[in-house]
């Protein structure tokens, strides 16, 4: 009688946690009746053009999570009330826009409300000190690079926050650490046409940014269209001028024209002697 024994091979193997920092934020309010301002449950809230949205629960309450940073158009909608448009809802990097939304109760046919939402002066979320750069902002700005136009704000020169090395500040891009292992200097060379928006963080950040000291520029790039192609095109230009620097090549005391138009250098070379300074023309 042969024992057959099954040999279970148990592997572990250690899951290592990739910590990479936010680039999407979230919309979250609730809703109310306008005039009696109870909260309305199983409201369907949803982002217009997407596939993104939710259901109110039954406080009324709601989220819409991973949203990419930029301008959305929010519609609200429950039997019994006039559908509510909201525009111009602006989501920040790794931040949550509230939005509460009031809906009139519809006793006849009516057409849909249309709002507008406004930031909060003050962010009840935030407890850094964070600047968001829109890039149409930047666009109207003489700026032609990620760097230049992040220098331009207060207490930041280049990539220099606080008066900090530019080794203690970083530059994550669509939520990766873009920086040399070997210096520590982070790689910036990203064209303006790429990016949806930036964030600047110059206190108060958190430790899931890494080994910095000084701040965080968060930058997060735009999304693909799959209808059509998208192109831009970056250009600089100069006033008219000399397309050189010093004298020109032409001039007669060039380093290239001297040897045939100055008959002493001409013929002796450059320790002939300058009658000007009684020097060779080489000392001269």
């Amino acid at each position: 009688m042969w024992l057959r024994a099954t040999l279970s091979l148990i592997v572990l193997v250690p899951w290592a946690s990739l910590v990479c920092a936010q680039t999407t934020g979230k919309i979250a309010g609730t809703v109310r009746d306008a005039e009696s301002g109870e909260k309305l449950a199983s409201a369907n809230v949803v982002v217009y053009g997407t596939r993104m949205g939710t259901v109110a629960d039954a406080e009324g309450y709601y989220v819409i999570l991973n949203l990419p940073p930029g301008v959305y158009q929010i519609t609200a909608t429950l039997v019994g009330y006039t559908p509510v448009n909201i525009v111009n809802v602006r989501v920040a990097i790794d931040q949550t826009t509230n939005l509460d939304i009031a809906m009139h109760a519809q006793a006849v046919e009516a057409g849909e409300v249309i709002t507008i939402g406004r930031r909060p002066i003050v962010q009840r979320d935030v407890a850094a000190r964070r600047a968001n750069i829109e890039i149409a902002d930047v666009e109207k700005l003489p700026v032609s690079t990620v760097q230049s136009a992040v220098g331009l704000q207060a207490g930041i020169q280049g990539l220099s926050v606080r008066g900090g090395y530019a080794s203690e500040t970083a530059f994550v891009l669509d939520g990766q650490n873009l920086r040399d292992e070997r210096t520590n200097t982070s790689y910036t060379g990203i064209s303006l046409l790429s990016i949806q928006e930036m964030q600047v963080q110059t206190g108060g950040f958190n430790a899931e940014y890494g080994n910095i000291r000084s701040g965080v520029i968060n930058v997060v790039t735009k999304e693909g269209s799959v209808s059509g192609y998208n192109f831009g095109i970056l250009g600089r230009y100069s006033p008219v001028g000399p397309k050189h620097f010093g004298p020109s090549i032409y001039d007669r005391d060039s380093y290239w024209m001297r040897p045939y138009l100055d008959d002493p250098v001409a013929w002796l070379g450059t320790q002939a002697i300058n009658p000007a300074t009684n020097a060779p023309y080489w000392d001269a």
